[in-house]
């Protein structure tokens, strides 16, 4: 094997009719050292391969364990039984069999996208200009959802888990996606930027305690999506940039973008800390490489989503970039982009199949590259939707010379 290390993403659902040993062998088999297994994950509609084929609908922000209730704050948010599994039974058996196969088991949990948590607390959520919620989307800011996310961080690291793997733990855009979206408004980076910045009253609040002023910020933004709302979007052709909303809004709300950026290097520190105190590493789920315009180097788009990759690299173990790329030297120039701006121990991630990959022959030209670019590893998404056929292009590509 070239990588040192290769873990695949996957669902809780591969184990609920598979034998932990059988799913651990096969994997091992293919030159895979570990799992990414999602414990906590958001609402989406899958179509399986292993566990059917069959369409699964996934309920937003459900725990695949039991909880333990008292790792979280008794006044503050907790996940609710109805969104959690009855036991730990099934995740308890995969821990005890890769323990003993010597197989790596890493919690994947995906923080504030979770419409389960606001169904009852709205004011926990990021609320744009005109005080519309974002219902799936928890508010970094929030004191609340903070100790929420401490209390996840706790759970998920005493449960025998090496690594703890964070998606979305941050803020998010506008069209971050709901089920049958409408919205029959054509707008560019800058409009879609503005609409969802989160004006909450916590937001605003650390706003005002770092001498801002929310109120007249939020009344600017306001004026200027007017003309967006009453004829068309005057800068469908601009390029979302710092200089540019400076230029539109004013200077103050690049103060009140590095407050979004503390609000969220904090939450990382903290919840690094909570996971090596139980000798659990840290990784960060980077999805700046899906962010529209990303291009080559997505770090540098990484701002708009209250992330600050220096800060964040500061505060965890290893670095995953979403590497979604079709052709091998894109992957290639994305990871050294990732070498060298963020640098450290930098794990891509790689999806396989389609739309990324079509040929055993582009995967493994991906995976040399990779190494040769001298990442920690290669991740792949996702076990359960991947082929037999697709299981083979992985084992070729890992175990190719």
């Amino acid at each position: 094997m070239i990588s040192k290390k290769s873990n695949v993403f996957a669902l809780p659902h591969t184990f609920f009719n598979q034998s932990p040993r059988r799913v651990i062998e096969e994997l091992q088999e293919t030159g895979i050292t570990g799992i990414n297994l999602a414990l906590n994950y958001h609402a989406s509609r899958d179509f399986l391969l292993r566990q059917g084929p069959r369409l699964e609908y996934l309920k937003d922000g459900f725990h695949y364990y039991r909880p333990d209730l008292s790792a979280y704050a008794g006044d503050g948010l907790a996940p609710s039984p109805i969104d959690s599994l009855p036991d730990s039974e099934m995740l308890e058996s995969v821990i005890s069999s890769a323990r003993e196969m010597n197989f790596e088991i890493n919690a994947w949990a995906v923080f504030l996208h979770n419409s389960a948590l606001s169904r009852d607390r709205p004011e926990v959520t990021c609320v744009n200009v005109y005080g519309s919620h974002f219902r799936s989307e928890l508010c970094p800011g929030n004191l609340q959802v903070r100790s929420y996310v401490h209390g996840l961080a706790k759970d998920l690291s005493s449960r025998g888990i090496a690594s703890l793997a964070i998606e979305s733990l941050h803020f998010h855009g506008t069209a971050h996606g709901e089920h049958h979206e409408r919205f029959f408004l054509e707008m560019g980076s800058i409009t879609s930027f503005l609409f969802s910045l989160c004006f909450c009253s916590s937001c605003m609040d650390l706003f005002s305690n770092r001498g801002g002023d929310p109120l007249s910020l939020r009344a600017r933004v306001i004026e200027s999506l007017k003309p967006f709302l009453e004829s068309q979007d005057p800068w469908l052709e601009t390029e979302l940039t710092k200089e540019n909303l400076q230029e539109i809004v004013g200077a103050d709300l690049l103060d009140y973008l590095l407050m979004r950026e503390e609000s969220v290097t904090s939450l990382y520190r903290e919840v690094s800390e909570i996971a090596h105190a139980s000798n659990v590493q840290t990784a960060f789920i980077d999805q700046s490489p899906l962010i529209q315009g990303s291009g080559l180097e997505p770090s540098y788009s990484s701002w708009q989503v209250g992330v600050n990759p220096a800060e964040i690299r500061r505060n965890v173990d290893r670095y995953e970039p979403l590497i979604y790329r079709k052709t091998p030297l894109e992957v290639e120039s994305v990871a050294t982009h990732y070498r060298e701006i963020v640098g450290g121990e930098i794990v891509p991630i790689l999806r396989p199949t389609y739309p990324d990959n079509g040929t055993q022959e582009s995967l493994t030209e991906k995976v040399r590259l990779l190494n040769r670019v001298e990442v920690f590893g290669i991740d792949f998404y996702l076990l359960d939707t991947l082929r037999v056929r697709d299981l083979g292009w992985i084992k070729g590509a890992l175990n190719h010379e």
